[in-house]
């Protein structure tokens, strides 16, 4: 779920070195699960005092990451990246000139030291060839709205064709994270690619920046996927004020977590004629979270007995501490938790999936884990179905998967939403898996979340045909 990815924001403890401002750019090797990835990490201190950061990561392309929390204090430094779902913890020495720390994402953690980094050695961020370019066969406008609602402004791109006619209308939803308008990642903007495929077939295509993304305001870091769902319904009036746009025909297409929110407001807002779910969850999330870290752990190699050792864990952290509000006491019970699973555990296991040595690992592993689940998105994300709301959706639906997708498996989402719709009395659906084909629905070899930003392609003709296709029959 995007990216952008359904992974989880950890938290690592460093030691506090004495404060200095920090050099601007640096660079690391992290050796992750066996793989070895140079990132480079972009330091800004702004004019307020505080500080706002972004990634680049050259073996996949990728330049520019945001980051979506950055603090130094007293020469410890703490970064967020949601939109991987990744945390760095390091402290800066006293020479300014090497930071030490760690690096975590999807429950696991590994060091990454950096030292300065010589801007001239900077790699070019690579156009992928499927992105669009510019001199476009139809009208592309850049366009800012304010939500009556929300009371939000919202920095949009829309395209239609050329004439004076009335269109059908797709509104892309991304993923997870805080996400541009075309959804861009590692270099590629999917968002963009499918707009183009489908304005060219004859619809118009709104595609949005999040909230507190880009053009658009909003505070994105309190927000839950309910809030997404007000910024799509604003997206909805502001299209029907649009000559170009045939009203009765205004759809939806969500990614990932997109498609969490396309039903959600299919499901009471009867201005929508049809939704398109790319990778969409149709299992209970906690569930579905649960298997995406069995896939994503072998995908890096860990062994499935110390997988099997850990998930029992997650699982039971995860609905543990989404249950508390209060983030003490949350704290305190993933203690006892993690504690109890330690001494009951293979210790050859425990290395292996969460790098326990001792008493303070434990501690350091609970206090992370208490953390990723209490945020406002997660807690909110994590005890949702989406089963109940697909049951309420009568409108035309197309689900699509990839079967080498490892963070929202297909065969257990797609069954689940077929199972919603069929209960509800929705027989006006199509599903369909893709052999081979990963998250963004690219052709892998390694089906790894490193290797989409490997790969040239993003997204596979046969993936654009199918929803095209699938459009103009439900748009005649």
């Amino acid at each position: 779920m995007k990216k952008y990815f359904i992974y989880f924001v950890l938290s690592f403890v460093s030691v506090v070195a004495c404060a200095q401002k920090p050099i601007e750019n640096w660079s690391g090797i992290l050796n992750a699960g066996g793989q070895k990835i140079e990132l480079r990490l972009h330091l800004i201190q702004n004019a307020d005092k505080t500080f706002s950061s972004n990634w680049d990561v050259p073996v996949q392309k990728a330049k520019g990451i945001s980051s979506s929390k950055t603090e130094l204090i007293n020469g410890q430094l703490s970064i967020e990246v949601k939109m991987i779902g990744a945390n760095y913890i390091a402290t800066l020495n006293k020479l300014g000139d090497k930071l030490e720390g760690t690096w975590g994402q999807s429950g696991m953690r590994f060091p990454l030291n950096m030292d300065p980094f010589k801007e001239e050695q900077a790699a070019a961020v690579v156009l992928k060839p499927q992105t669009p370019k510019a001199p476009f066969s139809y009208t592309s406008s850049e366009i800012i709205y304010h939500g009556s609602t929300t009371n939000l402004d919202y920095g949009a791109t829309i395209t239609y064709p050329s004439d004076n006619e009335k269109h059908p209308l797709v509104i892309l939803i991304t993923g997870s994270g805080k996400q541009d308008r075309d959804e861009t990642i590692f270099d590629h903007k999917p968002f963009a690619v499918i707009a183009d495929y489908l304005t060219k077939k004859g619809f118009a295509v709104l595609r949005v920046d999040d909230r507190g993304a880009g053009k658009s305001s909003g505070d994105f870091s309190k927000s839950t996927s309910a809030d997404f769902a007000l910024d799509v319904e604003e997206h909805i009036r502001y299209a029907k004020s649009l000559k170009y746009i045939d009203t009765n025909k205004i759809g939806l297409l969500g990614h990932s977590e997109g498609g969490i929110i396309a039903p959600m407001v299919a499901a009471h807002n009867k201005s929508v004629s049809f939704i398109v779910l790319l990778a969409g969850p149709g299992i209970e999330i906690s569930e579905m979270m649960a298997i995406q870290n069995q896939l994503y752990y072998t995908s890096l190699g860990i062994s499935k007995e110390a997988i099997d050792a850990y998930i029992p864990l997650y699982k039971n952290l995860m609905k543990t501490i989404v249950a508390i509000n209060n983030n003490d006491s949350a704290i305190s019970k993933a203690k006892e938790i993690v504690k109890k699973w330690y001494a009951n555990t293979d210790k050859s296991l425990v290395i292996k999936i969460t790098n326990i040595k001792d008493e303070a690992g434990i501690d350091k592993f609970a206090t992370i884990m208490a953390e990723t689940f209490s945020s406002n998105w997660m807690k909110y994300f994590i005890a949702y179905d989406p089963q109940p709301v697909l049951q309420k959706v009568k409108c035309p639906v197309l689900a699509i998967s990839g079967t080498s997708d490892i963070q929202v498996p297909a065969v257990a989402d797609l069954k689940g939403i077929e199972a919603a719709l069929k209960k509800g009395g929705n027989i006006h659906y199509t599903t369909k898996q893709f052999e081979g084909l990963n998250h963004l629905f690219q052709k892998c070899t390694k089906c790894t979340v490193a290797e989409y930003g490997e790969l040239d392609t993003t997204i596979e003709s046969e993936v654009l045909t199918t929803i095209g296709d699938w459009l103009l029959a439900n748009n005649k």
